[in-house]
């Protein structure tokens, strides 16, 4: 039990610097499958990873972007390192389709493999394409497709400011835990989602004293999330030792 409460303590102390340097995480859900059913990032320039699941082959997720005229324009995407995906040929991996304010459509082709690790939340991607120009002013519209099923990872923009507004999102508060959840491959993103909304869910008068209280308690859920996958590591070290 002591080591379970130093372990917490230590994560809450690191928890706000790696929210701070690391990109606002976004959960795309099944039913956002065309930019206009998607997210509003309403400023293309800060910083948002956007993780979604491709369920089979042609499915799709989209979102949207708003760019000033003259904005730095940066699109990524990536995939866990993981089983299926890194395992996959390039014609089965997943992709962006990015249509501008005036219609026009670019594919991101595939252009690198690059692995790294994300030390923020342990997990591990491989990037599969880097874009960057300038942006004209608009909406641009985001579409993920691919030709497997597959997790991936669409990251916007380069300017870190976690919080910022996003329109058309009823999971926002599902944070690092939802990543995680996503990493996994585990349906729980839609079980913490339904709990931090029952939360959430509380009689007007109490508006101001729940308002406070959400932080706290999405806070606790990654903690926990992140303390449970901190000793599901250490015991696979130690068979791995035993074994040995």
């Amino acid at each position: 039990m002591k080591k379970i409460l130093l372990i917490a303590l230590v994560l809450f102390g690191l928890l706000p610097a790696s929210i701070a340097a690391a990109h606002d995480p976004i959960i795309l859900t099944s039913d956002q499958q065309t930019p206009a059913d998607g997210p509003l990032l309403v400023d293309g320039t800060v910083s948002f990873a956007l993780y979604g699941s491709l369920e089979a082959a042609d499915d799709t997720r989209g979102f949207r972007v708003n760019f000033n005229a003259g904005d730095p324009l940066y699109i990524s995407i990536l995939i866990p390192d993981l089983a299926p995906e890194n395992t996959l040929d390039d014609m089965s991996l997943p992709f962006v389709n990015v249509e501008d304010p005036n219609g026009t459509t670019v594919k991101l082709a595939i252009t690198q493999k690059v692995s790294f690790p994300e030390p923020y939340t342990g997990t591990n991607y491989v990037r599969l394409t880097e874009f960057r120009g300038t942006a004209i002013g608009g909406t641009y519209s985001i579409t993920v497709t691919g030709k497997s099923a597959a997790r991936f990872t669409v990251s916007v923009g380069e300017r870190e400011m976690f919080g910022s507004p996003v329109e058309n999102i009823p999971n926002r508060d599902l944070g690092v835990a939802g990543v995680m959840a996503w990493y996994a491959g585990d349906p729980v993103a839609v079980a913490i989602e339904e709990t931090v909304e029952s939360v959430v869910e509380t009689p007007s008068s109490e508006t101001s004293s729940s308002d406070q209280s959400t932080p706290l308690i999405t806070v606790i859920v990654v903690i926990l999330v992140m303390v449970g996958l901190g000793f599901v590591r250490v015991n696979k070290t130690r068979q791995r030792k035993t074994t040995q």
